[in-house]
């Protein structure tokens, strides 16, 4: 019995932040978004440099971040309309990162995965 009390003492949403500052952090995100959304240009300038060579950073680059300009303004401004309804479901972000000055999430690397395949293969005989 006293077992049993001990678990269900424990409180159930221990690891989501209350609705109020759920609601609290898609405003502020929001607001954010709207704000900082120009600084996709000159992020994704770079981002294509680093990644596909600078020729490409400097040509292909501004297009990439004017696209995602718009869509995290728009997505900052959708944020502060809806800001009190839970959708996206329970308050998440519309955009990754969820803020221009995070870093962008990783993708599986083509070696890693190229690795395993050599390594699956039977040689034919």
């Amino acid at each position: 019995m006293l077992c049993l009390l001990i678990v269900s003492g424990t409180p159930a949403h221990a690891e989501e932040p209350g609705l109020f500052k759920q609601i609290g952090t898609k405003f502020v995100r929001g607001v954010a978004n709207i704000t900082t959304g120009w600084a996709e240009i000159p992020k994704q300038v770079y981002l294509v440099g680093k990644n596909e060579g600078w020729v490409a950073g400097v040509f292909r680059g501004p297009f990439d971040g004017i696209g995602m300009f718009f869509a995290r303004t728009v997505a900052g401004a959708y944020e502060i309309l809806t800001f009190p309804v839970p959708v996206p479901s329970r308050y998440q972000p519309m955009v990754q990162p969820e803020y221009v000055w995070e870093p962008e999430p990783s993708a599986p690397s083509a070696a890693s995965s190229s690795g395993a395949e050599k390594t699956a293969q039977v040689p034919s005989q």
